[in-house]
């Protein structure tokens, strides 16, 4: 099995790079340190620390109701989607990495 792994990792590994580079360090409407923090529940102000953790733990229950108070407090529909992003892509990549760990013991 491990043999079947390792290629796979690197496989995907160039694209992983360069998704992480698109969503954290690309160009946007948010800087790259709040897409990090959303990403990786780092510091945020509020109401993104809140929304940022629901995306990333959460995700079934974000509502409209959470977008309309992001525009309420003066946020745009480009942020929120960068923000959301950001959120979605962290929870993913720490699931990945925990995944990999797990193969990577049991080999």
């Amino acid at each position: 099995m491990r043999d079947e792994e390792e290629p796979i990792a690197a496989k995907y590994s160039r694209l992983i790079s360069d998704l992480r580079e698109a969503v954290f360090e690309g160009p946007g409407r948010t800087d790259s340190a709040t897409r990090r923090s959303a990403a990786t529940g780092g510091a945020l102000p509020e109401p993104w620390l809140s929304y940022a953790a629901k995306v990333r733990d959460e995700s079934w229950g974000v509502t409209d109701s959470d977008i309309e108070d992001l525009k309420a407090a003066g946020h745009g529909e480009d942020e929120i989607f960068e923000i959301t992003v950001a959120a979605a892509v962290g929870a993913a990549l720490r699931a990945l990495d925990a995944g990999l760990r797990t193969l990577r013991a049991a080999g």
